[in-house]
């Protein structure tokens, strides 16, 4: 689990952001387990591979844990009080192109509709 910490000699939002590239490797491997289930549990399928596996559950904390840690580095970005160890707009751009990987999963019609 990643949480921001705030230093003296600033915030090391590099590690966010490695967080979220994880947490998006996360959900793509849960995606890709959630098709190969849904393919193999075919009704039209005389032997059909089943087992109880919470993906649903794991896919909605994922997203959670990355949505929670994004608007964590977007509200560090918006506050110029704080210390950043790097370029904010080079933050910014690393953390677009994490997002719209991302938004391209339509989890969040999936979640939050």
């Amino acid at each position: 689990m990643f949480e921001l910490h705030y230093h003296m000699e600033g915030v090391d939002l590099e590690a966010g952001l490695r967080s979220l590239r994880q947490s998006l490797k996360q959900i793509r491997s849960l995606l890709a387990w959630e098709q190969l289930r849904q393919s193999e549990t075919r009704p039209d399928r005389q032997f059909s591979f089943q087992i109880y596996d919470p993906i649903e559950i794991d896919l909605r904390n994922e997203y959670s844990f990355f949505l929670s840690i994004s608007f964590q580095i977007h509200s560090i970005l918006n506050d110029n009080t704080i210390n950043v160890k790097i370029d904010r707009d080079s933050i910014k751009r690393q953390l677009m192109k994490i997002e719209q990987k991302m938004h391209c999963l339509n989890l969040h019609q999936r979640f939050l509709t």
